[in-house]
């Protein structure tokens, strides 16, 4: 079940491994013409609980906090991270990724709060910057999920997304065994610059299938990386194949490849404690 976001924040975290559940049901009436992707009060559903704000140490000391693993998504505010990119259709560039911090959700009657996360793409060949603005949270489950999604071309707002509940965007957290495997099905809203509105209901297989790798990229050597696969589903259950991607993820360091739709590889960052 969807989980309200809850003044209470549950501690601790856990990631459901294939066989014990994970597998989010789907969101509100999927054929209804306007599913809503927020609650009356403006809060947006979530497959678990927030991270709560690190608590203090043993000593009580709020600058000592508990130990914890190093994040496979660190969403610490002022963190940077630079691609390079080959895309098959906008062609070779570089992305831009800052952890802006937390921010209030549009749109959310100053229920939601979130990591605001900008990116700039300065695509070459078509002459086109392209950046995203996106609201993201850990949850205690491991996973991290994307609440709302603004995109902008030369300045220019021409799309917002939003999901219910909120999509997953990645993991912060390595599996304690393999296999494991998580399952998304949301109700996603897109509104065009031209206020047109678009509804669909997709849904994800997220599968963690290799851990313990090392992998050199132009930003570095990293060890106990693991490999991610994402695939999108069509109506009737299959894998689209065109939409699979592949994400290495680095405990402390974040996304440092990406494969299927286009490549991406780290070539610099700067990761806040």
């Amino acid at each position: 079940m969807t989980r309200r976001w809850v003044a209470a924040l549950a501690a601790g975290w856990m990631l459901v491994a294939c066989g014990g559940g994970g597998s989010l049901p789907p969101g509100p009436g999927a054929d209804s013409r306007e599913p809503p992707t927020t609650n009356p009060d403006g809060s947006i559903d979530l497959p678990g609980d927030p991270v709560p704000p690190d608590d203090p140490g043993p000593s009580g000391d709020p600058e000592d906090p508990p130990a914890r693993p190093a994040s496979l998504w660190p969403l610490t505010a002022g963190s940077t991270w630079v691609y390079d990119i080959k895309d098959p259709v906008h062609g070779d560039f570089q992305k831009h990724v800052t952890v802006l911090g937390q921010r209030e959700v549009p749109d959310t009657q100053g229920k939601m709060t979130a990591t605001l996360v900008h990116s700039r793409q300065d695509r070459l060949l078509s002459g086109v910057v392209y950046e995203e603005y996106s609201w993201q949270l850990e949850l205690t489950n491991g996973l991290v999920v994307r609440l709302r999604e603004e995109d902008h071309k030369d300045g220019n707002p021409v799309r917002t997304t939003t999901w219910s509940p909120a999509t997953v965007k990645s993991l912060a957290r390595v599996p304690e065994s393999l296999p494991w495997t998580y399952q998304s099905e949301v109700q996603e809203l897109t509104v065009l610059g031209d206020g047109s509105r678009q509804n669909t209901d997709p849904t994800y297989n997220w599968r963690v299938v290799e851990q313990g790798l090392t992998v050199r990229t132009k930003a570095g050597t990293f060890t106990n990386v693991i490999k991610v696969q994402r695939d999108k589903l069509n109506d009737k259950g299959e894998v689209k194949a065109d939409k699979v991607r592949y994400y290495w993820l680095a405990p402390g360091v974040g996304k440092i490849r990406e494969e299927g739709e286009r490549l991406e590889e780290l070539s610099s960052y700067d990761v806040k404690k």
